[in-house]
């Protein structure tokens, strides 16, 4: 019985084996029969593959160029609209419209972020005036400039920053150029020394 039963181990075991390596052939016969059916789609996407890459190769210079084009318009904008010219520089304390100087300037803002806004300004009728668009409304910066003082601020994050200083406030403004500043400077100096030869008795009755 020994014997028979040793004998019997060996077939059974050599049959099992064989059995198990038949299940893998088949699973892998069916696996590779399915993946050859789908091979002709696999090729198919290969090829839509290639073409969405060189498309979007191509699609990802065009997007460089035009922000390249983009950048360098708006960076030519800021220069013609921030350039200005000799005649523009000048300030006329009587002019026949009563504007003696007028241009753009970044204003600093009084609230605790300390933001800094470009604005037009002008001096006129011996006060300082902002717009934030054109035809707006003008806006008072300073009522009456000859209880004013003005002077250039180095010790600033920005540079070409002025400062015009009144008894009750102070405003912190910023010029395009050195050129710009001291023009400002002056224009303001200019407009508070003509108010004063207006009207210098009412100002001492004040």
């Amino acid at each position: 019985q020994i014997n028979v039963l040793q004998a019997k181990k060996k077939f059974e075991i050599l049959d099992a084996m064989l059995s198990f390596m038949h299940a893998q052939y088949t699973f892998f016969q069916q696996g590779y029969s399915l993946l050859h059916e789908l091979d002709p789609y696999m090729k198919k996407l290969a090829t839509e593959l290639d073409q969405l890459v060189i498309d979007s190769a191509v699609e990802k210079r065009e997007m460089e160029h035009k922000h390249a084009l983009i950048q360098q318009r708006v960076s030519s904008f800021y220069l013609q609209d921030f350039s200005y010219d000799d005649s523009k520089v000048e300030f006329n304390v009587d002019a026949p419209n009563g504007v003696v100087m007028e241009g753009y300037l970044f204003k600093r803002a009084s609230n605790a972020f300390k933001t800094w806004n470009r604005r037009w300004f002008s001096i006129q009728n011996s006060q300082l005036v902002y717009q934030k668009k054109l035809k707006d409304v003008l806006t008072v910066v300073v009522e009456d400039l000859r209880l004013c003082t003005v002077k250039p601020c180095e010790d600033i994050e920005r540079r070409f920053c002025f400062e015009v200083v009144s008894p009750t406030k102070s405003c912190m403004l910023q010029a395009d150029s050195e050129k710009l500043r001291q023009a400002w400077i002056q224009a303001v100096q200019a407009s508070i020394a003509s108010a004063y030869r207006e009207s210098p008795d009412s100002y001492y009755i004040e």
